[in-house]
Parts: structure tokens; C-alpha cells; sequence
């Protein structure tokens, strides 16, 4: 692991298995914790290339297999990393910077995504030459453990509408987790 020492680490997810895909089930991918906290970056090349923040947690690039790779592509986003995406559905899935042995891993990717968490937001600062503001506003406090999902809010929000409830009467907010 080349002496790189992954900081902010989930607990509980050392020597853990933890699979997911993209959207198409073209990319398929193990990774065995222990997990990194998710970080928000949101500088230039994020903002560019996904419309908005990326969010990732990561793995030793040791502890991380790919099962199925037929639309896997990457892409050299800088001079210093390069971005894995799903060529047939779109799915921006990892991040690989090569001067660290880690893979950055998007959290929708995960089959199961209930053990990941949001590290503290990055404040405003600059990385590779690139200055970043914060995601979240640093005086509403510490980013929240769990993010409301849709419909999920206190009454009186507009939740989802009418026809996106009557498409997906039934089926659960969020990725449901294996138990047993």
C-alpha cells in the first residue's frame, strides 16, 4: 500500500466486503475496507465534469477488484488523475490519482451505501493549484450524518410528484442493504 495511510476512516468497515455496479450492470466492483469517510470536492474539474460536486469515499487500490469491466472507460481529467465512467450508461463511478494507491469510489455505486458517511466539509482551500469553496455553508455547523432523502422531509415540502409517486409506488427510497 506504499505507505499511504488512509485518514478518516469509517469504523466497523475494516475487512468488509462491499460490492456494486453502474446504472447498466456493464461495471461490477468489490472493494474490502477499510472505507474513507465521503469527501466533497468541488473544484473546477468536478463541477465540470459532473454538473456539480463529486462526492467519494475510497479504498486501497489493493483492496479493490473489478468482476466486470466491458464498459469501463477512463478518462485523464488532469495532468495528476484520471476518472473511471461506464461508457455505455454514463455512470461516473471512480477516481484514480497516481501519485496515491487509492481508488475513489462514488457512493451510488455501492450496492449498499448505509455504512458510508460524509466527512467534514472541505473548506474553502486549494489543491493542485485549484481553489475550492465550501459545499456547505461552514456556519449552519457539522455537515448532518444522514441527508433527508425526497419525500422523506417534515410535511408541508412538495416532496415528489404525483406521477414519480405513481412509478415508483412501492419501491423503497434509497438502496435497501442485505441483511442476514
Amino acid at each position: 500500500m506504499g505507505g499511504v495511510i488512509m485518514d478518516r476512516l469509517i469504523s466497523g468497515t475494516e475487512g468488509q466486503g462491499f460490492e456494486g455496479g453502474c446504472h447498466c450492470g456493464a461495471i461490477r466492483f468489490r472493494a474490502v475496507g477499510p472505507l474513507r469517510q465521503i469527501l466533497i470536492c468541488h473544484c473546477t474539474d468536478c463541477l465540470k465534469l459532473t454538473g456539480t460536486s463529486w462526492g467519494a469515499s475510497a479504498v486501497h487500490a489493493d483492496n479493490f477488484t473489478l468482476l466486470t469491466e466491458a464498459g469501463l472507460r477512463w478518462y485523464r481529467s488532469s495532468a495528476w488523475a484520471e476518472r473511471g465512467f461506464c461508457s455505455a450508461c454514463g455512470s461516473q463511478m471512480f477516481y484514480r490519482r497516481d501519485d496515491l494507491p487509492l481508488v475513489s469510489i462514488a457512493p451510488g455505486a455501492f450496492d449498499c451505501s448505509d455504512m458510508l458517511t460524509v466527512s467534514d466539509p472541505m473548506s474553502g482551500h486549494t489543491r493542485h493549484g485549484v481553489r475550492s469553496a465550501p459545499i456547505f455553508p461552514t456556519s449552519t455547523g457539522p455537515v448532518p450524518d444522514r441527508i433527508e432523502r425526497w419525500g422523506e422531509a417534515a410535511s408541508g415540502s412538495a416532496g415528489p410528484s404525483p406521477a414519480f409517486r405513481n412509478r415508483h409506488a412501492g419501491a423503497p427510497l434509497g438502496k435497501q442493504c442485505r441483511t442476514g
